[in-house]
């Protein structure tokens, strides 16, 4: 065997060396063309209460955890509460309609429409029997009566009327200047002798009662003559009050009131002679002849009878409060029944409601989060469904790639992968969760030029177990994506 020329062997291994190079560096270029990549995201709520009004307090920080159930913010209430007291007004009001519906009618309302019943037959029967002949008579007392003041008025005062008339006015004139002037000297001496005869009589029958007291001690006399002795001194005693009263007035002269008195007396009389003098005016004569007019009118419609139409109005009552009466004694219909049930439902219904709405004046976390943003502050008013809170749940983060549509048949849902982090040294583990039914088209943002134009499928990764360190946007490069 003839050795190589060692002038050949050198460009061969140079030759070798540069192809296996070559064929290192397009194989390393070709993994990174393929390489998968994306970004961390999250999917924030918008934590907000179906009712508005204003912020009363802020509960939380930015960057707070959160439990389920923890308040985050309180807003004013004070109109939604009063509503909701309403609608509990309500409801129980609708609660008590049913009951009363479904008990029906009381004892007494029956009793009452059947009392209105036999009063309108009874009404009926004196339209079918007609007037009695008491009746009549009374009504033709009435008409003559009614005649007799009519031909009294046309005729005027009659002689003793006016000489009645100017009788009282002098009577009434008499006393008002007997007022006026007082009592004379003589008419004051009277009541001065009749209080001092008083006096004197009072004197005695104290003398008297003092001395019965005496005889009845010694046992002289009886009780009851002393008793006796004591009563005509309280007696004396009164009579003597009343004429040192007399006697004052008759001093002080007539009262004001009392002089007052006199003179309306005296005006009234005047008027009543003026009146009687003057005779009767022209719409009392009318009055008076409207009176026989109605009068007589009555006396016809009694001797005529019962109408036909006021038969037949009358029977046309008896039947409604009959009919009215059984209705009654029937209770309350089904259809009123299932009615007053809905009524309380409805209002049930909406007295809930209205308590929910109270309760969502406090906003509440719906469960573990962190605070990403406080939307408001103490004192904004907010309207209904404003989002207040913005919260982050840490452990709900995906990444997205998009898989051609060669290397598609190796991931499947639940399937491995691996993924380094920016700002991680050592990759995380992650798995498959969703891989989509349908191809897209050219993600720019992710594939290389080479790619572009290539079929793509878009498939969701989440992390195997939680880490702390992996937030939503951080950058991620898929390393390795299904199984080999």
């Amino acid at each position: 065997m003839k050795h190589a020329n060692p002038r050949l062997l050198v460009p061969l291994a140079l030759i070798a060396v540069l192809g296996t190079g070559g064929y290192v560096v397009e194989a390393r270029r070709a993994e990174a063309r393929s390489t998968l990549s994306g970004f961390w995201e999250s999917q924030p709520s918008a934590v907000a209460s179906r009712v508005g009004g204003r912020v009363v307090k802020v509960l939380v920080q930015e960057g707070e955890e959160v439990r389920t159930g923890q308040n985050l913010v309180i807003l004013e209430t004070d109109a939604e509460r009063a509503r909701s007291q309403a609608q509990d007004a309500l409801a129980e009001q609708a609660r008590q309609q049913l009951r009363e519906t479904q008990r029906g009618p009381r004892a007494e309302e029956i009793r009452r429409q059947a009392a209105v019943v036999a009063e309108s037959e009874a009404a009926r029967d004196r339209l079918v029997n007609g007037a009695r002949p008491e009746e009549i008579a009374q009504a033709r007392a009435r008409l003559r009566q009614t005649e007799a003041v009519y031909r009294r008025v046309r005729a005027g005062a009659r002689p003793e009327e006016v000489a009645q008339a100017r009788a009282a006015e002098r009577e009434a004139r008499a006393r008002l200047d007997q007022a006026s002037r007082g009592l004379t000297a003589e008419e004051r001496a009277q009541v001065r002798a009749r209080r001092d005869a008083a006096a004197a009589v009072a004197t005695l029958a104290r003398g008297e009662r003092v001395r019965a007291d005496s005889l009845l001690a010694e046992g002289a006399i009886s009780r009851q003559e002393r008793d006796r002795a004591q009563a005509e001194q309280a007696a004396a005693t009164a009579r003597l009050q009343e004429a040192e009263e007399a006697l004052r007035r008759a001093e002080a002269g007539t009262p004001a009131e009392e002089l007052e008195a006199a003179r309306q007396a005296h005006r009234q009389a005047r008027a009543a002679l003026d009146l009687v003098l003057a005779g009767a005016r022209s719409e009392d004569i009318a009055a008076a002849r409207s009176e026989v007019d109605a009068a007589r009118e009555a006396v016809r419609l009694l001797e005529r009878g019962t109408r036909s139409e006021d038969l037949r109005a009358a029977e046309a009552r008896v039947r409604q409060a009959r009919a009215a009466l059984d209705a009654l004694r029937a209770g309350s219909r089904t259809e009123q029944i299932a009615q007053a049930r809905a009524a309380e439902r409805a209002a049930n219904a909406l007295a809930r409601s209205s308590r929910q709405n109270v309760r969502e004046g406090v906003v509440v976390a719906p469960g573990l989060a962190t605070v990403e943003r406080v939307l408001v502050a103490v004192g904004d008013l907010v309207s209904p469904g404003a989002p207040v809170v913005r919260l982050a749940d840490p452990s709900d983060l995906w990444l997205r790639v998009y898989v051609p549509e060669r290397d598609l048949a190796n991931v499947s849902v639940g399937g491995p992968a691996r993924v380094r982090v920016d700002g991680i040294a050592e990759p995380v583990a992650a798995v498959v969760e969703t891989v989509a039914t349908r191809g897209e088209w050219t993600p720019a943002n992710l594939q290389t030029p080479e790619e572009r134009g290539k079929q793509v499928f878009a498939v969701r990764l989440r992390l195997r177990r939680p880490d702390p360190r992996v937030k939503a946007g951080m950058y991620a490069t898929v390393l390795r994506l299904g199984r080999p």
